[in-house]
């Protein structure tokens, strides 16, 4: 099968090398575009099930190796801060447990809250954040926070237009998986792929 890749990923080194081995070719110009989400065509892999699950898995790893590798301090008995308890956001929170960190989830939803709760964390609705953390990692796509938060180390992995409605220092982040582990982001982008074109072929 003929594939194009359009824009610029950290992945597509690694993508067009899988592609290749499974016997598809690249070509300029083909009916099955490989483009970013935001372009809106070609083979709509981010839409599969599978890949949004194991694309937030890898996001939150570079973000907990961007935290251990920018912070001066350890990661067990660490205050972290993290906002949003999505898919990233819960795996995170759960790397961060297992690590030692004392981690509070700021969420919306009393229910996010809750289940925050269950898994060993503390929670705080997103409106009343503690003012004071050794580190704050964002996932979440909209300007909910304010400040430094008393100097913590600021990560925002959250795509535009982020989470900070203030200038302070914050480590952009987006688009982790093919920075962090661009080999398995591809692979996880082939797999899902194939598995969308599979489905749409079938019907």
């Amino acid at each position: 099968m003929d594939f194009t890749l359009l824009g610029t990923d950290p992945r597509y080194m690694y993508l067009k090398r899988r592609l290749e081995l499974d016997g598809h070719r690249l070509i300029p110009d083909s009916p099955n575009k490989i483009a970013p989400p935001a372009w809106r065509q070609g083979v709509s892999y981010y839409k599969d099930g599978i890949y949004v699950i194991e694309n937030a898995a890898l996001t939150a790893e570079g973000a907990l190796e961007l935290l251990m590798r920018r912070s001066n301090r350890a990661i067990a008995g660490m205050e972290v801060l993290v906002v949003g308890f999505g898919r990233i956001g819960g795996f995170l929170a759960g790397m961060l447990s297992a690590l030692g960190a004392r981690v509070t989830v700021a969420a919306r939803s009393e229910t996010a809250r809750a289940e925050a709760r269950a898994r060993g964390c503390r929670a705080v609705d997103i409106t009343h954040i503690p003012p004071v953390f050794d580190g704050v990692i964002n996932t979440v796509p909209a300007p909910v926070l304010e400040g430094d938060y008393g100097g913590a180390l600021c990560i925002d992995v959250a795509s535009a237009p982020g989470g900070w409605a203030s200038d302070a220092p914050v480590l952009k982040a987006p688009g982790l998986p093919g920075l962090y582990a661009p080999k398995a982001a591809a692979d996880v982008m082939a797999e899902a792929i194939y598995r969308v074109m599979e489905e749409e072929e079938h019907g």
